[in-house]
């Protein structure tokens, strides 16, 4: 209960200090009438006492200023102690704990404690005896002082609070700066991710339509059946590009929905879909060798899709740039913890020269996303090489799913 009334008087400031204010009014005329004060000029002054209380929390500074001149005329113009003394502490308490900065509070505090000694004073207590008079005296200090500390207490409880607040704010604003930067790191990443799949399917796939048109144009004049050929081929590589993509835009648009995964797509490439990739490139006349070496062990899916398009990289730039009379070679080489995969070519086209492409970006990339080191670079004597290294899980071991025996000697030649 006097929780609820505490935070009801915080939260209704004027119709709290109203109520306050009608209590201290009912005192003061009660008081008055009780001492009969009849005088024309006192009456209305214990009744005005009353006016501070209501403007102790709205408009702190002047009901304090009006206490100090209503209980200073209380002195000197009443004799006699009257309900009015209230205002005192009231007042105090009131300049501590609602005004800013520490003047106001210490400015009442002094006037009380001055009020302390000259009220006594003035109603008599000195006619007495010296023993009644300091406890008077000490009483009226007592209530004042006490008034002080706690609005202090007060005062220094909402200021802690006002503190924890700001830490709150703070710290709530530095988690949503995070959690921004994280999205925003999230979503660099997933762009990344899209754009090394889309270079990777769309570079190989143009790439290998692109041969292929080219040497349709020159056999269809003199041996128009091979142009029906490659023709084909090349609506087979746009159809398995075709495939890529739409598999692409389903992981993405299952992202898009909790707790959905995409249907209806091929699984990602692999170790196992290199000797289909080789023969797609032999198709547009390029001589490509694969070799295989070493226990072959199941890889992790991510690891195979990133020997994948690191192949399918490197053919690719062999068939733009290595020239029209280039060989390449594919070498897959399980080791004790560690798998490699190398291509390449002899070519004299610009695969000697070093390059800084999207192509090779993607490349370090995937490579540097699994552990792996990658070698890029000319050879000696001609051509180009691209070497790459994994390391893998000691507990990885059996075949390689899908990868036959049979398929490892059809790639190589």
């Amino acid at each position: 209960m006097r929780k609820h009334v505490y935070r009801w008087f915080e939260q209704h400031v004027w119709a709290g200090d109203a109520i306050l204010g009608v209590l201290m009014l009912v005192a003061l005329v009660f008081s008055g009438a009780d001492l009969r004060y009849s005088d024309a000029e006192v009456f209305p002054l214990l009744v005005l006492s009353a006016g501070p209380v209501f403007l102790r929390r709205s408009a702190t500074r002047s009901a304090v200023t009006m206490a100090i001149a209503l209980l200073g005329l209380n002195v000197l113009l009443v004799g006699e102690a009257t309900a009015a003394v209230v205002l005192a502490p009231l007042m105090v308490h009131a300049a501590v704990a609602y005004t800013s900065g520490r003047f106001w509070g210490r400015f009442a505090l002094a006037a009380g404690l001055l009020g302390s000694v000259a009220a006594p004073l003035r109603w008599g207590y000195r006619s007495t005896d010296n023993g009644t008079l300091t406890i008077a005296i000490g009483l009226c200090a007592v209530v004042v002082i006490a008034a002080f500390v706690i609005g202090e207490r007060q005062r220094d409880r909402v200021e802690f609070q006002a503190e924890q607040l700001r830490v709150l704010d703070e710290r709530s604003a530095m988690l949503a700066a995070e959690r921004d930067q994280r999205a925003r790191i999230a979503a660099s990443t997933e762009r990344t991710r899209i754009a090394r799949e889309l270079h990777d399917i769309v570079a190989h796939s143009l790439s290998v339509v692109i041969v292929q048109a080219d040497g349709a144009a020159a056999a269809a004049a003199a041996r128009p059946e091979l142009a029906v050929s490659v023709l084909h081929t090349i609506a087979d590589t746009g159809r398995e590009a075709l495939a890529e993509m739409r598999r692409l835009v389903g992981v993405l648009r299952a992202g898009d929905v909790p707790g959905s995964a995409p249907t209806g797509y091929a699984p990602a490439q692999g170790v196992a879909d290199l000797p289909a990739l080789i023969e797609q490139v032999r198709q547009t006349g390029v001589a490509v060798s694969m070799t295989l070496s070493g226990d072959r062990i199941a890889l992790p899916a991510g690891l195979g899709l990133t020997i994948y398009r690191l192949v399918q990289e490197a053919l690719t730039n062999v068939l733009k740039h290595a020239g029209p009379v280039a060989t390449a070679s594919v070498a897959l080489e399980y080791r004790p913890g560690v798998v490699e995969i190398s291509v390449t070519d002899d070519g004299r086209g610009g695969a000697s020269e070093p390059g800084f492409g999207h192509g090779l970006l993607g490349m370090r990339e995937r490579v540097w996303l699994q552990g792996g080191r990658l070698a890029v670079g000319p050879r000696t004597g001609g051509g180009y090489r691209v070497h790459a290294s994994f390391p893998l899980q000691s507990n990885a071991s059996g075949n390689a799913s899908g990868y036959s025996s049979g398929n490892a000697s059809g790639a190589s030649r």
